[in-house]
């Protein structure tokens, strides 16, 4: 296909790798961002970035294995800057080693695919919008709103782009258009001007979560580990420059846990009671900001194409949130979103015409992204169900996919596989399989040791913790 003008809409992580992407395979991009906040002189500015779009840069993000493989195989450059400002491949992190055996790590950190990227969203994408800014064919627009977008009808009277209308009333020209808004943007009411409704299935993710930053001057890396007791589940996020994140999610109904937690006081306390934090409380982290907490959380998919899989809008493709969301909770959606621009530049290179690259880009969506979704929705209502009968305590194994890592039959390119799923590397399908063939054996064992989980506090002891 010739080369393209493109105008991409939103500079969060896919606006960034698709304008990356999409630049150094010959296209003319246009980025276009609404906020206009200065770009940071280093990552700890970064850190406080203005980012008034994006709010969920102030809570703690997962870049999985397939984040990683993405930046290693087509975006080194970016990949040795993070390595420099200390962002290293994390294979496991201590509560994985705590509970695997010799030949199960071996198996696992020999597979240099597994490996998770401890770093702070802000640190990210600066280093991401560094990369752009010094990108030649990049043009980036900051504090450029978009209110929709241009259309023409082709030969075939299909609709197709020919640009974005701005929010100041001046268009810009484009073949392609972009999008990536993320789950809150508005190209829904774009294409609604227009007469055009997506196809969209949604579900409520059901949980609210809160999380809070920490710093550390140990050097100590805590890498990924979960609890849960009493109504929570609670994860620790190793990050880059001594930083580290706790999290905490709860059933969104529970309004009793989401008061006591908002409190950023009450929040440490009730950290502090989880045993399988307790090295990480130990640590002495300093706080560096108050408690932020997410709310809205869902899971959705839409579909870009009719019934005989033709574009909708020859020229305009959806990256990221803006096409398929999942619970954010799993921190699936960076990675995803990389996944995402990679794809839309080898079907835009690839493919002879616009028609054929939706056509493509679509079927990817649907057998590599649109399965996340699913098992989002699955996976959620497996934690919903566990609540629904035990409150997350007491019966917290209802919602425990552990029979997968642990138990006297462990088999460790079994784990493998699990922690590749985990990772995004593999699709979901693998770990629902494994599970079909694991979890009766388990069921018939109930005395069976199911890993090495503490007992935790009850509800009433996280409840009554005071700051």
């Amino acid at each position: 296909m010739r080369e393209l003008d493109i105008v991409i809409v939103g500079a969060g992580i896919g606006g960034l790798g698709s304008a990356l992407a999409l630049a150094r395979a010959g296209h003319r991009v246009t980025l276009v961002e609404r906020d206009d906040g200065p770009m940071p002189d280093n990552v700890e500015d970064a850190f406080e970035w203005d980012r008034r779009g994006a709010p969920q840069v102030r809570h703690p993000h997962v870049f999985l294995g397939l984040a990683q493989t993405i930046l290693r195989d087509h975006f080194p450059d970016v990949f040795r800057t993070l390595s420099d400002l200390g962002v290293e491949p994390a294979p496991l992190g201590p509560q994985d080693r705590a509970r695997l055996d010799e030949v199960t790590i071996a198996v696992i950190t020999a597979d240099r695919d597994l490996r998770m990227l401890p770093c702070r969203r802000t640190t990210f994408e600066w280093v991401m919008r560094r990369a752009v800014v010094a990108q030649t064919g990049v043009e980036l627009r900051l504090g450029q709103g978009v209110s929709g977008l241009e259309l023409d009808n082709s030969a075939d009277g299909r609709p197709q782009i020919t640009g974005v209308r701005l929010e100041d009333g001046t268009t810009l020209s484009a073949d392609v258009v972009v999008v990536t808004t993320g789950r809150r943007g508005s190209l829904p009411a774009w294409l609604a001007a227009h007469g055009l409704e997506l196809a969209e299935t949604e579900s409520d993710a059901g949980v609210v979560y809160f999380s809070r930053f920490y710093r550390s001057d140990r050097d100590e890396r805590f890498g990924f580990r979960a609890a849960l007791a009493g109504g929570i589940g609670a994860g620790v996020i190793g990050s880059d420059a001594g930083t580290y994140s706790v999290t905490a999610v709860v059933d969104q109904t529970d309004k009793e846990l989401r008061t006591h937690l908002s409190d950023s006081g009450r929040f440490d306390a009730t950290m502090r009671l989880l045993p399988e934090l307790d090295d990480v409380t130990a640590a002495g982290g300093e706080p560096i900001h108050p408690v932020h907490w997410m709310t809205g959380l869902v899971n959705r998919t839409r579909s870009f194409t009719d019934d005989q899989g033709v574009p909708l809008v020859v020229g305009l493709l959806a990256c990221g949130d803006a096409h398929t969301c999942t619970n954010p909770a799993y921190g699936r959606g960076q990675a995803l979103a990389l996944r995402q621009a990679i794809q839309l530049t080898e079907v835009l290179n690839d493919c002879p015409d616009l028609v054929a690259a939706g056509r493509a880009y679509e079927m990817l969506a649907e057998e590599t992204v649109v399965p996340w979704y699913r098992f989002s929705v699955l996976t959620d209502a497996m934690r919903a169900a566990a609540v629904s009968r035990s409150g997350w305590e007491g019966g917290q194994d209802a919602f425990d996919l552990g029979a997968l890592l642990t138990g006297d039959d462990r088999d460790p390119e079994r784990v493998r596989t699990v922690m590749r799923v985990f990772n995004l590397l593999e699709l979901p399908d693998a770990l629902v399989d494994l599970m079909s063939t694991v979890r009766p054996a388990a069921d018939e064992q109930p005395s069976r040791p199911r890993g090495q989980r503490v007992k935790g506090p009850t509800r009433a002891d996280l409840l009554a913790v005071v700051a």
